[in-house]
């Protein structure tokens, strides 16, 4: 498949027509999720059903459209202000542009909200021209879309977030020390009150459920980490799989089986030799990538990035290092 193709192919799955109209104001939100980001969600959430019971933001753009690169600020002010605590952002790019144009943009304003390049997002078609943006609130629905305006809305959902992460903002009477645990990110408390009021009222079945549904989203949280230790290994992206067994092993999940071998993993991980190489490796090209921010040509910067892939050459890091070369510059020779 060629380059172009491979393009046609991803704004088809991104995005059916843009004009296909139809309001989805007050419906429940189309079903949704991503698989590959810029500035991946760093709590793991990459669907309606992560992101339930907080709020969404699903913004269409495009990077050669002038009105939508102007709200970008506004974009990255609402992520700076409700990062993690409670808004998520999956930017769309509608114009079929590829992932090196899209970070070229990312680089130059300096944005730090997920964009998504692959997943199924086929469910939200705008209304007219782009930019266009849709807000879910807490309950599950559309309750704004339009051109502008978005960020009222996403305030006043905000404040209606109880349990922050808990995907529900009410739970039976005996469980508030559970939920509470939960949004608190004390997820071995979260469990255990879970479990205690399960023991104590196991006669009353809104208890019941409520119990094993805080119990289950403990173990999504777990389930998820896990997940993240497997992928990053397997690209060796191993500051990313120490960060996920750190999370593991600290006091969220203190006095739980899974924190204990969380633990010894970690222990054993910066024991390997190769592992050490990569460890270093990215750290070096943090420095290579904070050191072009305040370079002042392209011609610097690709001096600094060629170094560093030499230096560090079969490294994942200098695969990284390759991609942020190629991406310099793009921008003057950029397609339409």
């Amino acid at each position: 498949m060629t380059k172009t193709m491979m393009i046609a192919a991803l704004a088809f799955t991104l995005a059916p027509m843009l004009y296909a109209g139809g309001t989805l104001t007050g419906q429940d939100c189309p079903s949704f999720s991503a698989t590959k980001f810029i500035n991946p969600p760093a709590d793991g959430k990459t669907s309606f059903d992560d992101c339930k019971g907080e709020v969404i933001l699903v913004k269409l753009w495009g990077v050669k459209c002038g009105p939508c690169l102007k709200s970008m600020p506004e974009v990255q002010a609402l992520w700076n202000k409700f990062e993690g605590k409670g808004l998520h952002v999956f930017m769309c790019e509608r114009q079929g542009h590829n992932a090196e144009q899209i970070q070229q943009i990312y680089n130059s304003k300096g944005l730090t909200f997920p964009q998504v390049l692959e997943g199924n997002m086929g469910g939200f078609p705008g209304v007219g021209t782009i930019p266009y943006a849709y807000v879910i609130g807490v309950d599950g629905k559309v309750v704004f879309e339009g051109h502008s305006g978005y960020g009222a809305a996403i305030e006043t959902e905000i404040e209606k977030i109880k349990y922050l992460g808990l995907g529900k903002n009410d739970v039976a009477p005996g469980l508030e020390k559970a939920a509470a645990a939960f949004s608190a990110k004390d997820y071995a408390g979260a469990r255990d009150e879970a479990t205690k009021a399960k023991e104590k009222s196991g006669d009353n079945e809104a208890v019941v459920a409520d119990a094993d549904y805080i119990i289950a989203r403990v173990d999504e949280v777990i389930a998820r980490l896990q997940k993240r230790v497997e992928d990053t290994k397997a690209a060796r992206r191993y500051h990313e799989t120490v960060a996920a067994l750190e999370e593991l092993s600290g006091k969220e999940f203190k006095g739980m089986e899974v924190a204990d071998k969380a633990k010894e993993d970690l222990k054993e991980l910066k024991k390997d030799k190769d592992v050490k190489n990569e460890l270093k490796a990215w750290d070096a090209l943090a420095k290579t990538v904070e050191a072009n921010e305040k370079a002042r040509s392209d011609d610097a910067k690709k001096a600094n990035l060629e170094g560093f892939i030499k230096k560090y050459e079969g490294t994942a890091a200098a695969g990284d290092a390759q991609q942020m070369l190629g991406a310099i510059g793009s921008e003057n020779g950029r397609d339409g």
